[in-house]
């Protein structure tokens, strides 16, 4: 299984960021289409209720698109440049590679992507961006490159331990994993950990020789 890297051609990048400026404080959004290389920048217009919060594009402009679409882009106008619980599922119903672009009145970020590229990423030396590049997404990796085993996305807000959730005991009984005993644990299981949570909200690889592979 091989994954669209986002390489993508450099005018397409600085066209997607001009838009986000011409469009803030609102989020803007747009597709990245066609061959490796030669991408070009669709921008789309938002059609959402609360383009400022949120942002919606129309079908009929990912259809126009057809198999040449590669990747949506979306802006964050003064937010951090991470993808929310409802960014994270429609990126895997869409199976795209999918961008934010984070901005201010000021300056404007590049892109960070996000998508199952990020599976055969090195696994140590990660910036750490919450839904992207965090604790569970290292674990998936290792899984990926190590077992070559496609652990599930959770799709999961910041902080969603102190909003209700339970990710990783909701999560990981679907995906296969038992409960164990501390003492037969061996290396390639997982541990879980608590980390000023009521629930389990941080977790790694266990390695030989008493060591761990996490990402604080």
């Amino acid at each position: 299984m091989a994954f669209r890297q986002p390489n993508f051609a450099a005018a397409a990048i600085a066209a997607a960021k001009a838009h986000a400026v011409a469009c803030y404080p609102e989020e803007s959004c747009g597709l990245i289409v066609g061959p490796p290389g030669q991408e070009v920048y669709v921008a789309c217009r938002n059609i959402a209720e609360n383009p400022r919060e949120d942002f919606h594009i129309d079908a009929q402009d990912q259809l126009a698109a057809g198999s040449a679409l590669v990747a949506v882009v979306h802006s964050h106008p003064d937010k951090l440049a991470r993808p929310s619980a409802a960014d994270m599922r429609s990126q895997i119903a869409t199976g795209l590679v999918w961008g934010i672009i984070a901005l201010n009145a000021q300056d404007v970020a590049e892109p960070v992507w996000w998508g199952d590229f990020c599976l055969e990423q090195p696994l140590v030396g990660r910036s750490f961006v919450h839904g992207v590049n965090d604790c569970y997404s290292l674990i998936r990796a290792y899984y990926w490159q190590e077992r070559r085993v496609m652990l599930p996305e959770f799709p999961r807000d910041a902080q969603w331990w102190h909003e209700g959730g339970d990710i990783y005991r909701d999560g990981f009984g679907q995906a296969g994993f038992i409960v164990i005993k501390p003492e037969v644990a061996r290396p390639q299981d997982v541990f879980l950990g608590q980390v000023r949570s009521r629930v389990p909200n941080h977790g790694g690889i266990m390695l030989a020789g008493g060591l761990a592979l996490h990402h604080l």
